[in-house]
């Protein structure tokens, strides 16, 4: 058994998933998995659950009502014994007591930290490890929660932990497939994420590794007119950097990518 944060939030069982509906027992179960087996104070659960706690008549009667409820759900999926056993209620906090590897969050955090360990003495097996972590990725983050603080910042910050492992894995395929084969993903992350301006650094340099270095100026120009457009400033020294070093041909750079030729990954500044 198995619960889903990265993506709508619920239970696994086998290749069967139960979505967990309301949001309100959402944001309840999300709370207590982002947490597993550490305890969630009930303050913390009236911050999440109500805008406002001093509106409720009985705060204390809403909170063990909303809990009533998620025992009432767990106990169709999982059984009498796991919610008696698990969901372990204290005076001033609730706590899910599972094995935090059974929560999805958890098993990413750990794949993408064995990975990244990995990365300088075998990158193929760090690779894996980030496919594996980004598989898990079934829609946004906390999808159908609609808390507070708490859930807002997790859910901004798992997506940044999303994004860092979906570019630590190109640069591990640039290290294995080649420039080439890494074009494509860039070009549909930079049009998604036009502030990560890494990704532009790359795809540039992917471009002109592979000789297309007319095509890596104009990535330039077309960051550069979004990014005034949207955003009203203009491209990071970094990336201005980056441009200055393909109009002259830096060797800091590297040289045309031939088929066969040895990959490295993609530096583009100190």
């Amino acid at each position: 058994m198995e619960f889903r944060v990265l993506g709508s939030i619920g239970i696994i069982d086998g290749t069967r998933f139960t979505a967990i509906q309301g949001a309100r027992q959402c944001t309840l179960l999300a709370l207590l998995l982002l947490n597993a087996g550490h305890p969630v104070t009930k303050d913390q659960f009236f911050e999440e659950l109500w805008e406002d706690e001093t509106a409720l008549a009985r705060p204390a009667n809403a909170l063990q009502a909303q809990v009533a409820r998620l025992r009432k759900v767990l106990r169709a999926e999982l059984g009498d014994e796991f919610v008696s056993r698990r969901l372990i209620t204290r005076p001033s906090s609730y706590v899910l007591d599972v094995d935090p590897l059974d929560v999805d969050v958890h098993r990413f955090a750990s794949l993408t930290g064995r990975a990244r360990v990995l990365t300088g003495r075998d990158p193929e097996v760090a690779r894996g490890l980030l496919k594996q972590a980004l598989e898990l990725w079934q829609g946004p983050a906390l999808q159908g929660v609609t808390g507070g603080p708490i859930c807002q910042s997790a859910r901004a910050q798992l997506e940044e932990d999303r994004l860092r492992a979906v570019e630590d894995r190109i640069q591990l395929d640039i290290v294995t497939d080649g420039h080439a084969q890494a074009v494509g993903e860039l070009r549909k992350l930079a049009f998604l994420a036009p502030w990560r301006e890494k990704l532009f650094e790359w795809l540039m340099v992917c471009l002109y590794r592979l000789g297309r270095q007319a095509e890596a100026v104009q990535t330039y120009n077309q960051l550069r007119a979004r990014l005034v457009e949207e955003f009203g400033m203009e491209p990071s020294p970094s990336v201005k950097k980056c441009l200055l070093a393909i109009l002259n041909q830096d060797p800091v750079l590297g040289g045309v990518e031939r088929h066969g030729a040895a990959r490295t990954p993609v530096r583009t500044s100190a």
